[in-house]
């Protein structure tokens, strides 16, 4: 997996390339921790090819952390990753855009 990180202001942007899983989330959560001084985090998804539970996980970790589902913004999912959020129950959870 391919992770890109920006910051505008207090929001992190990260771009993800690849697949988001058992594998692959603690890289992503290794890099996270990393940063510092944002209170909002914009995830573009428009080259993640698959998420498993792990990375739903993930997710609500952050979600958790920063206080709430307008925190955590997904962006780009193709139909098969919306689709996981959506049988999850986590299209409530996270803000998918």
């Amino acid at each position: 997996m391919e992770i890109v990180k920006n910051k505008e202001g207090a929001t992190l942007l990260v771009a993800l390339k690849g697949r988001l899983d058992t594998n692959t989330s603690p890289e992503l959560e290794a890099s996270l921790e990393k940063e510092e001084g944002f209170t909002d985090v914009r995830f573009d998804f428009g080259q993640l090819e698959y998420l498993s539970s792990s990375g739903l996980r993930l997710l609500f970790s952050c979600r958790k952390k920063l206080g709430g589902a307008e925190h955590v913004i997904v962006e780009n999912a193709n139909e098969v990753v919306r689709e996981i959020f959506r049988v999850t129950g986590f299209d409530r959870q996270i803000t998918l855009k």
